[in-house]
């Protein structure tokens, strides 16, 4: 197979202007594109080519420098950012603490948390992303890291010092020209004094959950306790030992808060926007909100009964991807559907365009929920595929169920504009402006 050529400079200044619509702009029908020109790009376009860089060929591929080190100065060296051996060794610990015995804690620190915070809303507007930016912090705080906000305020402390982090990591994704972290300038300046608070609240937390194990099922406090059944020091028959130093801990919890924070934030405000878009299917949700529990014993069963919020959940991640590409770097000679691959060459992975592709889906920019979706099926892969797929996407799923089930039995949303938001990569997929919905209680 030959690649289509791709016309590197229409999709640049496309993407000057909006980087989605510069998806626009990619040719049509093909596996795989490439600029030519000898240019190191690659774009593997539908989700065979996608599966074939990510699940079947994986080991030939590690993560662009460019990328690694943008995540790496903003979040430091985690899951996110390592390779190899060391990435592997990161992983089994920290596969862990999603695991399925975990998700019945969890799944309750996200309804305690989200109830608080529904019921404290007024009626009214209210500017849904900024609200469920909080939320999903709240949940960070206490699901990712133990923190209650009501007895240790830290809330606010956090959240200030790591929404200045994403900014800065978004404005590197959005500028890669600009100067380096290492660079002085007044925003590297900021993102350094911002690192050193978070790692100041952070580093408390941690001295708490060492020397008080109360059992928790946080993730700060199950990596705790990983760290504490290795013995931390120098080994070379247990690999954990070496990984879980607490500077480590420290490191991947920056990077749980980063994937389950921001991400998560960003699928739920363009879901509650549909469903003020929808008010047959507010309904629907409202229904499985209101009786959540009332029929299992635990907070996994009752999630899991929630099946039209389900498929609302993934027809959502279908069009909104919170991650809108994937870039992978090759380490060595390979090939993508029968085009050579060179070592050292950028692949793309449009994971919003492959999702939204007429070729495999009807009406593609419609929110459709009834439409079959099979998790990770072909032309779906909002949590990446392989040996590198987000560990937290079970955790997502419930966390979504439950916020959007929630808020609908609680309140009826409607849209007050007469535009639609328009989204921009941030680095999530957000809105460009405020979102407003209108609140009124049910």
């Amino acid at each position: 197979m030959t690649a289509a050529r791709l016309d590197l400079f229409k999709l640049a200044k496309a993407a000057r202007a909006d980087m989605l619509r510069a998806f626009d702009h990619l040719p049509s029908g093909a596996a795989v594109s490439r600029p030519g020109f000898g240019i190191p790009l690659m774009i593997a376009q539908n989700y065979a080519s996608a599966h074939q860089v990510l699940v079947t060929d994986a080991d030939s591929y590690g993560k662009p420098w460019a990328i690694r080190n943008i995540i790496e100065d903003g979040l430091g060296e985690n899951l996110f950012t390592m390779e190899g051996d060391a990435w592997l060794a990161h992983r089994q610990p920290c596969a862990r603490v999603f695991g399925m015995s975990q998700m019945e804690g969890l799944a309750r620190i996200v309804t305690e948390t989200v109830e608080g915070l529904a019921q404290s809303w007024e009626p009214g507007e209210v500017d849904i992303q900024e609200a469920m930016t909080t939320l999903t912090m709240r949940v960070a705080m206490r699901a990712l890291l133990g923190a209650d906000d009501d007895t240790e305020g830290l809330t606010e402390e956090v959240s200030q010092s790591f929404n200045e982090i994403l900014d800065w990591v978004g404005f590197r994704f959005n500028h890669p020209a600009s100067a380096p972290a290492v660079v002085p300038t007044p925003r590297n300046r900021r993102l350094q004094t911002s690192k050193e608070n978070l790692r100041v609240v952070l580093r408390r937390l941690l001295q708490h959950r060492k020397a008080n194990d109360t059992g928790a099922v946080d993730v700060l406090s199950q990596l705790v306790r990983a760290q504490r059944e290795a013995g931390e020091g120098p080994s070379t028959e247990n690999p954990t030992v070496d990984v879980l130093t607490d500077e480590a801990i420290l490191d991947e919890c920056v990077g749980f808060m980063f994937a389950g924070h921001d991400t998560t934030a960003s699928t739920l405000t363009w879901a509650l926007y549909e469903l003020a878009l929808h008010p047959e299917l507010q309904e629907v949700v409202a229904g499985e909100g209101a009786r959540f529990r009332s029929q299992s014993d635990t907070f996994v069963e009752a999630t899991e009964a929630m099946t039209e919020t389900a498929a609302i959940v993934e027809e959502t991640l279908r069009m909104y991807p919170a991650g809108v590409n994937i870039g992978r770097s090759a380490k060595r000679r390979t090939e993508i559907a029968g085009e050579p691959v060179r070592r050292g060459t950028m692949v793309l992975i449009p994971v919003y365009a492959i999702q939204r592709s007429p070729e495999v889906w009807d009406n593609p920019n419609t929110f459709d929920p009834g439409r079959p979706i099979p998790a990770d099926s072909d032309g779906f892969l909002p949590f990446g595929l392989g040996p590198r797929r987000c560990l937290g996407a079970r955790f997502a799923r419930t966390e979504l169920r439950i916020v959007l089930g929630r808020v609908c039995a609680d309140w009826r949303l409607s849209y007050p504009g007469s535009e639609p938001p328009k989204p921009v990569i941030a680095p999530a997929l957000r809105a460009e402006n405020d979102l407003p919905l209108t609140l009124a209680p049910r």
